[in-house]
């Protein structure tokens, strides 16, 4: 169980109330038969945590603030008058075991200063002496008992009086105070009841086996081996082997200074061709790469985050298309193509329209690669045109070629959003970079002509059937205009555009 699922079972059996003061007696009182690290851990929780996720709960019942209050709940549990500072600290820790963070340490440390000072006004002028000595008191008992630190770099009680001094308000506590806490922790550590057993139940173990190695006449134990010099010898051998390793790199390496010929066949990676690496790599991330990038650019409005989710659809759209991954490209071409929002009535934001200009720079870098991902960039130029025409206060060809024109009143607010839509598009699109997109079809190879050719042949057939959205038109999105009854054509009403291509 996490620490959380276990209080909530305490809570629902009826073994304590969703109350900060009954979960510290709770605590307190079973401290014994609980986990001392879980205890520990509710009471170092973060000052404004909360148990229940309700705005405006009572940090008395759950709220923000909740595992705060079981912490002065505790500490106020806790008896400490006429008790050695050391010795309150020892009561204080024996129902818990102190986390390891240093904050949570604080929080701990300065509600036991607290309490302490308090309880025995005497002794320290001020709760900040008690919880600066508390905490070095805790920082000498890890020094002095760490197995990991060597006897001589251990602090030494000259060196604990020259930490504390100028603590009490800017004056010293008398040394022979310091010194007693110094030797009382060096003989007698903090430590937890459970700690000490498990120790003892240790040592009887060990004692056990070396006797009953001992009665088995084992040479090796007779003669002094224990397992602590097998461990050293261990790790003399690996010790040896990784240097031995090493030296034959180093004899490897050629001399410094001197090159590699140009025409020296590489031993190492270079052998693999990059795609052998990268398509395996991008085949197992792309899928989860445009969920994050298709949500983070739906909702954001950071001019700089938009610009890195476009850059992020470029290289993948490069990635997917040099290595052959017509899946992948022709996701992220749709995707993006869908992101302009030239398939759908909606009102064009300034990145809908670098979405569009980002699908241009795909077409004129990227087309040799393109395939049938062909079909959504030239459906969006398609729009473009259209939307152009609207800028420009003409009729769509769709106009002339209908047999019972629609209406094209300008107090349509259809009609209306696309002439604002096309103002915008013409502002920041030029015609030139729509025109770039056909010119630089030259540098195609007869591969890519053959694939460029073929999806404008269909976009065409779609624009004289008058449905050239279909593939860019996102989920729920609405035409531009009406089908005309009787037309036998789509939506939009037949066009030419790219048929005059």
């Amino acid at each position: 169980l996490s620490l959380k699922s276990g209080l909530n079972f305490f809570i629902d059996n009826g073994f304590l109330k969703l109350d900060a003061q009954d979960m510290a007696r709770f605590l307190h009182d079973n401290s014994e038969t609980l986990d001392k690290t879980q205890i520990g851990e509710v009471l170092g929780k973060e000052p404004d945590a909360a148990f229940v996720k309700v705005d405006g709960a009572d940090p008395e019942n759950g709220g923000k603030g909740f595992f705060l209050r079981v912490l002065h709940h505790y500490g106020e549990r806790m008896d400490f008058t006429g008790l050695m500072f050391d010795d309150g600290i020892r009561l204080f820790l024996s129902g818990f075991r102190l986390p390891g963070e240093a904050q949570k340490i604080d929080r701990i440390m300065e509600k036991f200063a607290e309490c302490f000072t308090r309880q025995n006004p005497d002794v320290f002028p001020s709760a900040d002496t008690a919880f600066i000595l508390g905490f070095s008191v805790i920082m000498l008992n890890t020094d002095l008992h760490n197995p990991s630190i060597k006897p001589e770099r251990r602090m030494t009680i000259e060196s604990f009086i020259r930490n504390n001094k100028g603590i009490a308000d800017g004056s010293d506590l008398p040394e022979e105070y310091i010194s007693g806490i110094f030797n009382r922790i060096k003989e007698n550590p903090f430590s937890l009841k459970e700690d000490d057993e498990a120790r003892e139940k240790q040592k009887a173990e060990s004692t056990k086996d070396m006797f009953d190695s001992l009665f088995v006449f084992e040479g090796p134990t007779l003669f002094g081996t224990n397992a602590e010099e097998k461990k050293r010898e261990k790790f003399r051998k690996e010790r040896e082997e990784m240097m031995s390793a090493s030296e034959q790199l180093f004899k490897k390496r050629p001399p410094k200074g001197s090159r590699r010929s140009v025409h020296e066949p590489s031993t190492r990676l270079d052998r693999v061709p990059p795609a052998d690496v990268v398509k395996p790599m991008f085949d197992v991330t792309w899928g989860p790469l445009i969920g994050t990038l298709s949500q983070v650019l739906e909702s954001t409005t950071n001019d700089t985050i938009i610009a890195l989710c476009l850059s992020g659809f470029v290289y993948s759209i490069r990635l997917s298309s040099h290595s052959d991954m017509s899946l992948a490209r022709n996701t992220f071409v749709n995707s993006l193509a869908k992101f302009t929002t030239l398939g759908s009535i909606k009102h064009m934001k300034s990145k809908n329209i670098e979405c569009i200009r980002t699908l241009l720079s795909v077409a004129i870098i990227d087309g040799e690669h393109l395939g049938e991902s062909w079909s959504p960039i030239l459906q969006c130029i398609s729009q473009l045109g259209r939307l152009h025409l609207f800028a420009s206060g003409l009729d769509s060809e769709d106009q002339f070629l209908e047999s019972t024109p629609q209406s094209t009143s300008t107090s349509d607010p259809t009609r209306e959003m696309e002439e604002n839509n096309g103002k915008a598009v013409l502002a920041a699109v030029n015609e030139v970079l729509i025109d770039k997109v056909f010119s630089s079809t030259v540098n195609l190879s007869a591969r890519g002509v053959v694939d460029f050719i073929e999806q404008l042949i269909a976009v065409s057939e779609a624009e004289i059937a008058g449905d050239t959205k279909k593939g860019i038109s996102g989920v729920g999105a609405t035409s531009a205009l009406p089908k005309v009854a009787g037309s036998g054509h789509g939506l939009e009403g037949p066009r030419i555009f790219s048929l005059q291509r």
